[in-house]
């Protein structure tokens, strides 16, 4: 707690301030600025945030800061808070900095516990500290989410238990894709591998920072030496510090470890109903089971030097209300010849009569609260209801939200544990994974192939000095094809070649171009020399049926029930098609798709319907009813501007058509019709604006599942309704990548330069 400088405001919306609650220092600086202030009636006392001054006059920046506080009310509505900050108001006038409040109780920056402490903080305390966070984070994690903005400024030590406030400060310092080296507000030191080259911020990036937040707390230095950190944390915090997401633990077992390791027993256990261990909170749900990070709350969890530092500062701000009340009071009229000291324009203010009260003072709740942490612990809602308003204010818009929006339905969202990763040696792949018959991972890099057991994450073979041309495609039979210097026939399981055929190779007259369409042992493929042709190619005689010379640049070939439709760019009018008929290769007709570009996303039903997306809008057409569109939809997911987004790359399975949007909405609509099936919005775009493409959609070979990927993480959807499965991200090496991906019906392999994992679908 410091006095407000000559630069801080003295009053915010109806609040008017007492002191600063946080303050930069030397090693890290504050993620926004806090106050400690006082609504109007003098009996409502919170803590204020408002955006740095740096960006609190950036439009962006105000919106992003608006948008998580909005987001940490409903979250705090949604379910049992633990030890999260609520944000019970928030507003953003444009004549003022945007803000919001949470109640106040005495609580002191984790910098600060350590400086009245003189020094680092006991490892039982920190080990209480990091369960109470990491209960914390768990529940957040299951709603789909992540609290991106765990630092030393954004966790408070209070009588009960820490208080996390920053709820999405990563997220409101600047849009993902932008390098977080300079951002205002944001500590690099906490700060997750991931993020700091502009990557989302994601549930296991919250571990990562309490993880170094808890280091700092146990050492009092940001980024210790591991030999540094005491014996009894130094496994578990050297786990969440690991730079790749996947070596970390998710926030549960990261609870359930530091209780094990404080003597709580089993935690993942239920408690008998009715017991309570000294220090329950009462944040925490009553659902009849202890809470794990609540058993190491109890007496004496809190040096004693902490604890007289809470009750100095409830004091100083009781102190600090009193003044300010008289200061706004109406001053009563001096008797005649006797002067009221006043100071300019500053209200003038005396001693008024003594008070009548007979109950206790505020003052005596505050004190007797805090102090009395030193013999039994005090839950948080005796303090809560010390500084509460005795009538509570009308609800505000965002509390008004919460209630509309508040379910108890909710997605999971919590990201897979890895069956495994294989690090690949060597160039990264460059063409998407292929999986073979649920037993071997195909990965294709520019020189060789690689065959990984699906199982196991094992190497099973490779096979360098292909020079591929494409991605391998798999036949009826046991054998891989691999275009590039000719085609090669690889036999699946061992990587043994087959055969080899000298045409199409490298440099050749018709050398292979690319894949058009495959079904069964019949592929279309295109070859380039002095001009461009279609080839079908029958895989088992290893000879051509029909070539057909075509003017243009094809792009993407797709199959309908009687033709091959090539797709090429066409010219200003818009993308043409033109139609061979699946045997013979006759030219059966042509037609000009206004709009659709040269690398259209366009894709069909294998029977009679052509789906493109056109910019913000999906169109399917009927080939045989001439080039307008049958139907069409427009995306639902909006940029950071509130602007309708792109289209991404349809994919179509059965009956039905999915596709995302660059908002990362997820659409499903009836291929031929175009109805809608379900929509889905998650409201990444403020998250993702800065990610350079929309993403790609793949779903599960028995249709039941969704994969949504994109350059910084790939996510799992119910393909019946659109619900959130889970998401998942990894160290992104050099910046945003798109995540290439594969499916089965019950696993996911997602190929991030040169890292695969291996996901449950389920």
């Amino acid at each position: 707690m410091e006095p407000l400088t000559t630069d801080d405001p003295r009053k915010i919306g109806p609040y008017h301030l007492i002191a600063r609650l946080t303050r930069g220092t030397g090693e890290f600086t504050v993620t926004a600025r806090q106050f400690i202030a006082r609504g109007a009636g003098g009996t409502r006392t919170v803590v204020l945030t408002t955006p740095l001054p740096d960006s609190a006059d950036d439009r962006d920046g105000r919106g992003r800061f608006l948008a998580e506080a909005e987001r940490a009310h409903l979250l705090a509505g949604s379910g049992p808070p633990g030890w999260l900050a609520p944000v019970v108001e928030l507003a953003g006038e444009p004549a003022e900095p945007p803000w919001s409040a949470s109640p106040y109780l005495p609580m002191l920056p984790l910098p600060t516990a350590l400086e009245a402490h003189g020094g680092p903080l006991p490892a039982a305390t920190v080990r209480a500290l990091g369960a109470a966070l990491a209960e914390t984070l768990a529940w957040i994690h299951t709603t789909g989410t992540s609290h991106a903005g765990i630092a030393p400024d954004t966790v408070f030590v209070a009588g009960d238990g820490p208080r996390l406030a920053g709820f999405g400060a990563v997220r409101a310092a600047g849009p993902d894709g932008e390098v977080r080296a300079d951002l205002p507000g944001v500590t690099l030191a906490v700060l997750p591998p991931e993020q700091r080259s502009g990557g989302r911020p994601r549930p296991l990036g919250d571990v990562f920072s309490l993880g170094a937040v808890l280091a700092y707390a146990v050492t009092g230095r940001l980024e210790p030496d591991a030999a540094s950190l005491p014996d009894g944390l130094r496994d578990v915090l050297g786990a969440c510090l690991a730079p790749d997401p996947v070596d970390r633990p998710t926030a549960q077992a990261l609870l359930e470890e530091l209780a094990r390791g404080g003597g709580v027993g089993d935690p993942a256990a239920p408690s008998a109903v009715g017991t309570r261990p000294a220090g329950w909170s009462a944040t925490v749900q009553d659902s009849g089971a202890v809470s794990p990070a609540a058993a190491l709350l109890g007496p004496g969890w809190l040096p004693g030097r902490v604890i007289a530092a809470l009750s100095e500062q409830s004091s100083a701000v009781l102190d600090a209300e009193v003044e300010a009340a008289a200061e706004l009071e109406p001053s009563p009229q001096p008797a005649e010849g006797v002067a009221i000291p006043g100071d300019g324009g500053e209200p003038t203010r005396s001693a008024g009569p003594p008070s009548t009260s007979t109950g206790p003072s505020r003052r005596g709740l505050l004190v007797g609260a805090v102090c009395g942490t030193a013999g039994v612990a005090v839950g948080a809602g005796a303090i809560w209801t010390a500084t509460a308003p005795d009538d509570p204010p009308p609800p505000t818009r965002a509390e008004r939200l919460a209630a509309a929006h508040r379910s108890r339905r909710r997605a999971e969202g919590a990201p897979p544990q890895p069956r495994w990763r294989y690090d690949i040696g060597g160039a990264a792949p460059v063409y998407a994974p292929l999986v073979w018959r649920d037993r071997v991972v195909v990965l294709t890099g520019k020189t060789a192939v690689h065959g990984i057991d699906l199982r196991t994450g094992k190497r099973l073979w490779t096979r360098d000095g292909l020079r591929p041309a494409g991605a391998p495609w798999a036949t009826g039979a046991e054998t891989l094809l691999v275009p590039g210097d000719g085609l090669v026939a690889l036999d699946a399981p061992t990587g043994r070649v087959r055969w080899r055929g000298n045409d199409y190779r490298h440099g050749a007259r018709a050398a292979f171009g690319r894949l058009l369409a495959v079904d069964g042992a019949m592929a279309w493929f295109t070859v380039t020399g002095d001009r461009q042709a279609a080839v079908a190619f029958d895989i088992d005689s290893r000879t051509e049926t029909w070539r057909r010379t075509l003017p243009g640049e094809i792009t993407s070939g797709h199959l309908l029930k009687d033709a091959l439709l090539v797709m090429d760019g066409g010219g200003k009018a818009g993308g043409r098609a033109v139609a061979l008929a699946r045997e013979s290769g006759k030219r059966l007709w042509q037609r000009v798709y206004r709009g659709v570009a040269a690398e259209g996303f366009v894709t069909s039903d294998g029977y009679s319907t052509l789906i493109a997306a056109v910019a913000g809008t999906l169109r399917g057409y009927d080939p045989l009813d001439g080039s307008r569109s049958a139907w069409s939809l427009r995306s639902l997911g909006k940029d950071a501007k509130g602007r309708l987004t792109d289209f991404g790359l349809p994919y179509v399975h059965g009956k039905t058509a999915y596709v995302a949007d660059g908002g990362y909405a997820l659409h499903a609509v009836e291929a031929r019709t175009g109805t809608v099936r379900w929509q889905r919005a998650y409201g990444f775009a403020l998250e993702t604006a800065a990610a350079p493409d929309t993403p790609d959609t793949l779903v599960s070979p028995s249709g039941r599942r969704v994969l949504m990927a994109n350059d910084a993480e790939a996510d799992a959807f119910d393909a019946a309704d659109g619900s959130l499965l889970w998401r998942f991200t990894d160290v992104s090496g050099g910046g945003l990548r798109r995540r290439r991906v594969a499916l089965t019906d019950d696993t996911a392999v997602v190929v991030d330069g040169r890292g695969v994992y291996a996901l449950p679908m389920d």
